[in-house]
């Protein structure tokens, strides 16, 4: 055992410069080596060579390593020795591992050895790197300090890894640098010879300390343009621990620690890593499962999710084998419910929590992005499933609207033309088992609520049980309940084509003879029940309101589904009128609706055919139907008022909804309206004025400002009213102070909007904004003013009446105010006043009091700095309106004015020049 206090002492007296904490605080010194040194020497009585042996059969170096390392040759090789084995000797006899009284040490000499260590590395490792690692940024500083020793830097390697077990010197980070220095040595000396030591390093810093640290740091070093060996040993130690456990969680984060970088770019950084055509196939394999693992571990993580995402499809895209893993993985996600191993009565196969993570895993693979997550058409086999799963969930239930967002985007997907309709007819004839065979829930598989009420569980039912798969109700139910409404008009419309198609078979079931009530039962449900599901399914989606809009622009395909309808009707007539009203009901609504589709040619084409079903026909619905719809064709048909007030009823309940961009699309509809003149909308001006008040409390400025604009458009109709209403808003005591600035901000344009026009309205405007000048609330007062200032640009021919109260205001504000921003805008209602006038000679008893004014302020150097500009701007637009009057009134004076009476007092020598010849003669 050794003295450790003398070694602490030791330390104490030694100028660290190159620790951390020392270099923070700039108090590096030039000589603080050679002192140091000094201090050593002094103090550590062993022989320099007598240390350098201890350390070297410490730490494995051999003979011929330890004789290339001469202490003498350089005082900092010296110095690294000397200080290396103080350290040595301390960590040697104190047991830092125990939690002993007798080996507790003060915090004081822990942050001893913490700078020791600290600068032990700069001059041992730092130092002496490969001479490309200097062109960074990070360790240019420490260049030409010392000569590289080989031996030296495999001597201080292995001492660092020795220490770092030690974890309280890993308090607040202090090893972070070293373990950066550590792995550029390492590297460094790696590239020039290959010994195992070098090996274990490595393996230790990858498997005792922070992996992504460790990441972290191969990354930085690889910023760096290094020589090919150094790159390519950089390069495959990257790549080499990627495919190691946890490599591809650690890569992620070691790229989140990165600040300011968005996780979509991180996303795209470690794709590009891992996804790489180079890998083996066992390695890509290997990553593959390992993304998945990563996925389900951060699950709650989507920014983290995205990378695991986004890697996987890269991943699905680099070869067919990697795609059939994939897809075998996707298989066996819901093997526990399509095929469960143990069919038990009462058995609970699958909990709350994890359907609900299995639904969310997939929902993030599938639905996270439009590019970055895995194909939907690996989704197609799954569908019966999900609908099974959607079905069977709660609505509330989060997982209900991300089983709802996997379906959609599987079907919206597809190809309209072929694949959707070929989906939705496998869907509804059930053919799950036809190959290719689809998933589906086993048939004895039930979702219950469990003991809690917000929580389910997946159990075997009792041996009769049937799970449920009535396409006709699932199906329009999730799309009638999404805002897809696009998609909603897609699958009505191919399944109106596949009812059609199933009207026009001629090969329904048929049995020559039925002997028993199964085969009743069967025979039924193949001839009338997939009809029976169509048309449940239609009349559920065609209740449905958003669907009429997107059916009117789908209207050729509607056409030719009620033209193929009418062509076949005669060969199962109680089925096809059915369909048929449908169809005519839904057409004439379209067509009441849009002008340009009763003249179209397509329109015209049905005349004849619509004839003919009226008169062959004998239901009377369908002849109701025809008739309505010959009469809209030929023109004669007139709106009624529900249509006349559709289009102003849709911008109303638009405006009326919760969502911002849907409360202005509505807004910008009823401007429309307006600029049109519709007389539906025009009727009901107190409504909009009442509707357009409401979202002016609304607190988007997206959505008040577009309101403001609502009223601008709406004072062309009904001015009166509309100042009116405003006013009363804008003074009234009640109503919350940003709401009446924002009326004040619509009174203001919509003024602007009048222009001169608005002197009509002077009393009510400069009564407004003069009453709420003298409110006691700051904001509101400085707003009036700030209003008043463009108001009296725009009225300044009008102010005769009310000036001296205006400038009485100005003044009581100037003199009594406490609120400079209020003063500012009192000054600006007389800049903006002056500025609106056009001849000066129509206001001269208010140009004297304002001149004075203004003249006052500016000249007060106390005053406001924005104060005295508004001052100066006053008197500068005073100054140019008054020289433009003189130079006017000096031209007036210099024009002689002249009047001449032709032919009298002419003088003759200018006729005689230009006489006729004749009259010369």
């Amino acid at each position: 055992m050794i003295n450790t206090a003398k070694y602490f002492a030791l330390l104490e007296n030694l100028r660290l410069s190159k620790a951390l904490a020392n270099t923070a605080n700039n108090s590096e010194t030039a000589d603080a080596l050679e002192i140091n040194l000094r201090i050593l020497e002094k103090y550590a009585k062993l022989e320099i060579g007598q240390q350098l042996h201890e350390l070297c059969q410490e730490f494995q170096l051999t003979d011929d390593q330890e004789f290339s390392i001469d202490p003498d040759s350089d005082p900092s090789i010296c110095y690294i020795i000397r200080l290396q084995h103080v350290l040595h000797s301390i960590t040697r006899n104190i047991n830092f591992h125990s939690d002993a009284k007798e080996d507790l040490i003060s915090v004081a000499h822990l942050k001893l050895c913490i700078q020791a260590l600290q600068e032990l590395s700069y001059y041992s490792l730092r130092c002496q790197l490969h001479e490309d690692f200097y062109k960074s940024p990070i360790f240019c500083e420490a260049r030409g300090k010392l000569k590289a020793n080989f031996s030296l830097m495999l001597l201080s390697i292995q001492f660092f890894i020795n220490i770092l077990p030690i974890r309280q010197f890993h308090i607040a980070n202090s090893m972070e640098l070293l373990q950066r220095d550590l792995l550029a040595a390492i590297v460094s000396l790696r590239v020039q010879q290959d010994s195992p030591l070098l090996d274990k390093a490595i393996a230790y810093l990858w498997q005792h300390e922070s992996k992504a640290d460790f990441f972290r740091h191969i990354l930085l070093l690889k910023a760096t343009p290094l020589c090919a060996p150094l790159a390519q040993l950089l390069h495959r130690q990257l790549l080499g621990k990627l495919h190691l456990p946890q490599g591809f969680a650690s890569l992620v984060d070691a790229l989140h620690q990165t600040p300011n970088v968005s996780a979509s770019r991180n996303a795209e950084i470690v794709a590009s890593i891992v996804a790489r055509k180079g890998f083996s196939q066992l390695a890509q394999e290997k990553m593959i499962f390992q993304l998945l693992d990563y996925c389900k571990f951060y699950l709650q993580n989507a920014d983290k999710m995205c990378a695991g995402v986004l890697s996987l499809r890269r991943l699905y895209d680099l070869s067919d084998t990697n795609q059939k893993l994939i897809e075998e993985i996707l298989s066996k996600h819901w093997e526990a419910l399509c095929n469960p191993e143990d069919i038990i009565n009462g058995l609970i196969l699958m909990d709350h929590q994890e359907l609900c993570n299995r639904i969310l895993i997939w929902q993030h693979l599938f639905c996270s992005s439009t590019v970055a997550c895995l194909p939907s058409n690996l989704l197609v086999p799954y569908l019966p499933l999900l609908l099974q799963l959607y079905d069977g969930l709660p609505m509330e239930l989060p997982a209900s609207s991300q089983l709802s967002a996997i379906i959609l985007r599987c079907l919206n997907n597809r190809e309209m033309e072929n694949e959707l309709p070929a989906i939705l007819q496998k869907l509804f004839k059930w053919e799950v088992e036809k190959e290719p065979p689809w998933k589906c829930l086993n048939p004895r598989i039930i979702i219950l609520p469990s003991m809690s009420t917000t929580q389910i569980q997946v159990k075997v039912a009792h041996k009769d049980h049937q799970a449920d798969h009535d396409m006709g109700r699932i199906l329009p139910g999730l799309l009638t309940s999404s805002s897809h409404h696009s998609l909603t008009c897609k699958v009505f419309l191919c399944l109106l084509g596949f009812i059609a198609k199933q009207i026009n078979d001629k090969s329904s079931a048929s049995v020559d003879f039925i002997s028993s009530e199964a085969e009743l039962r069967d025979f039924l449900h193949s001839k009338y029940q997939l009809k029976l599901d169509l048309l449940i399914a239609l009349n559920q989606m065609v209740a449905h309101q958003p669907l009429r809009a997107q059916l009117s622009q789908h209207t050729k395909e509607l056409l030719h589904i009620l033209k193929d309808l009418l062509v076949h009707r005669s060969r199962e007539q109680e089925t096809t009128d059915q369909i048929l009203l449908l169809v005519l009901n839904l057409l004439q609504e379209i067509l009441e609706g849009s002008e340009n589709i009763q003249l179209s040619e397509a329109c015209k084409e049905l005349k004849e055919q619509l004839h003919q079903l009226g008169t062959q026909s004998a239901n009377p619905l369908i002849q109701q139907s025809v008739q309505s719809l010959l009469t809209i064709i030929h023109g004669a048909w007139r709106p009624s008022e529900a249509v006349k007030i559709q289009h102003f009823q849709k911008a109303r309940s638009l405006i009326e909804e919760k969502q911002s961009h849907m409360q202005v699309y509505g807004i910008q509809m009823m401007i429309d309206l307006l600029k049109k003149r519709d007389p539906a909308t025009l009727a009901q001006g107190q409504l909009i004025i009442a509707l357009a008040l409401t979202t002016l409390k609304d607190k988007e400025s997206y959505t008040f400002l577009n309101c403001v604009r609502l009223f601008v458009s709406l004072v062309h109709v009904m001015e009166s009213d509309v100042l009116d209403k405003l006013s009363d808003e804008y003074l009234s005591e009640t109503a919350h102070l940003d709401y009446r600035l924002v009326v004040g901000e619509a009174i203001l344009k919509v003024a602007q909007e009048l222009g001169p026009l608005c002197f009509r309205y002077k009393a009510v405007l400069l009564n407004c904004f003069m009453h709420g000048s003298r409110s006691p609330v700051h904001e509101f007062r400085m707003s009036a003013f700030a209003n008043l200032a463009q108001l009296c640009r725009l009225l300044a021919f009008q102010v005769q009446n009310f000036f001296h109260e205006l400038l009485q205001l100005v003044n009581s504000e100037l003199t009594t105010g406490g609120y400079v921003p209020s003063k500012r805008a009192a000054v600006l209602v007389l800049a903006e006043l002056l500025n609106g006038m056009e001849n000066l000679l129509d206001y001269q008893e208010m140009l004297l009091p304002i001149y004075r004014l203004l003249k006052a302020i500016e000249a007060d150097e106390s005053c406001d700095p924005q104060m005295r500009q508004h001052a100066a701007n006053g008197l500068k637009i005073l100054n140019e309106k008054c020289t433009k009057l003189i130079q006017s009134a000096l031209e007036e004076k210099s024009l002689q004015k002249q009047i001449k009476v032709l032919g009298i007092k002419d003088d003759d020598s200018t006729q005689r020049k230009n006489r006729h010849i004749l009259e010369l003669n």
